[in-house]
Parts: structure tokens; sequence; C-alpha cells
């Protein structure tokens, strides 16, 4: 899942694949709030098959963050440099407003998105549990060396259920650039995620290296 960078220079193979891997995650939650398949699969459910691709796909290339927080939190356990954090967050963001573009140029109609609210406590800490649920699978991922299925399955579900988790009382957007592209932008959903990634990837850490 984490690709750690031992040199300064950002791989523009790594960063195409975040940009791409973004823009494909944020297309298809725009294309599940929008009507496709929703009456059958739910969009946790569709996010989370689409992160299971993504690792599968790109993440002996990148990574597969595809999410700023995932990202950050990486970074905060010194899993990617501070260049490459950088890199990628920039390509996450440009690829989820990509999305939306295109996808607001298919429909030629204004797309449906969710809306933030107002900045509620309970909601961010809602965001911000869900996202330490994710947070968690993407650290034992890292931890463990998982790969291909393995490493797949694990973030795959992960994010299914800590958006369920978040759910409970906020949108479960649990990445800062998916949420630009659906609108749903407030303090709450872009600092969030950053929050509990950094809380449950650190979780795991000190579980993992305290057995």
């Amino acid at each position: 899942m984490a690709k750690k960078s031992n040199v300064s220079e950002v791989s523009p193979g790594a960063v195409l694949a975040e940009y791409v891997g973004t823009f494909i995650l944020a297309f298809a939650v725009l294309a599940s709030v929008n009507g496709v398949l929703s009456s059958f699969i739910p969009t946790p459910v569709v996010a989370g098959f689409t992160l299971f691709l993504a690792v599968l796909t790109i993440g002996g290339i990148s990574g597969a963050h595809i999410n700023p927080g995932v990202t950050l939190g990486l970074a905060s356990l010194r899993k990617v440099n501070a260049e490459t954090a950088i890199s990628y967050v920039i390509a996450q963001v440009a690829g989820a407003f990509s999305a939306s573009a295109i996808m607001s140029t298919l429909l030629d109609a204004d797309v449906l998105t969710v809306s933030a609210g107002d900045v509620d406590l309970r909601v961010f800490i809602a965001e911000a549990l869900g996202m330490m649920v994710f947070g968690i699978g993407v650290a034992a991922a890292v931890h463990n060396k998982y790969k291909g299925v393995e490493a797949a399955a694990i973030v795959g579900g992960s994010l299914t259920l800590g958006i369920v988790f978040a759910s409970v009382l906020s949108n479960g957007i649990l990445n800062p650039a998916v949420a630009f592209a659906v609108e749903s932008v407030n303090v709450t959903y872009l600092l969030a995620p950053v929050v509990g990634a950094v809380l449950g990837m650190h979780l795991y850490s000190y579980i993992a290296t305290h057995e």
C-alpha cells in the first residue's frame, strides 16, 4: 500500500498514478451519487470496490493512496517524504476536480452533489472516526507488508467499513479530494479525514509494535 521513498526525487509515474486513481475514485462516487447503480449498489460499496481495484492496479506504482488523508497519515509515520506527499496531494485534488468537470460535461447538466452543511463537532468526530477505521486498515496493510489481493481486500474493506461508521452522522466522504468533487467542502470534510488517518495509523502502529 505505502511506497517508502528514500530519495527526494518524486516519480512522475507515481504522481500520474495518483491523479488517475483519484480521478477514477471520484468519478465512481459521482456516478453513484447521480443515480448510476445506486438502487442496488450503495455508494460505500462502490468506493470500497474502486479502491480494491486501485490497489491491485497502481498499488505497486504509487502505493494507491488516492486520498490526501492517507498520504498525510503515512507521511506522519515517515512512510513517504514531504516532497512525495505534496506531489501526491496536488495530483489527487487535480484528479478529483477533473472527474467533476468531465461528469458535468457528460451529463450536460448540473451534477448532483452532497452538501457539506454547517460545521458541527459531532459530524467532525463521525468523519474522523470513520477515517480512523480506514487508517487502521491501511496501517495494517503497510505494517504486515500485504500485497496483491490481500492488500486490496483489507484496504478496500476498511474504506467501506469506515464510510459506514462515518455515515451515522456525516456524509461519509473520508477523502478531502473527493469532497471537492462532490462539493462537500468545509473544515470537517477537509480536516477530519486527516485527523482520523493520523490517529488510526498511529494507533495501529503502537498496537503492532507493543505486542
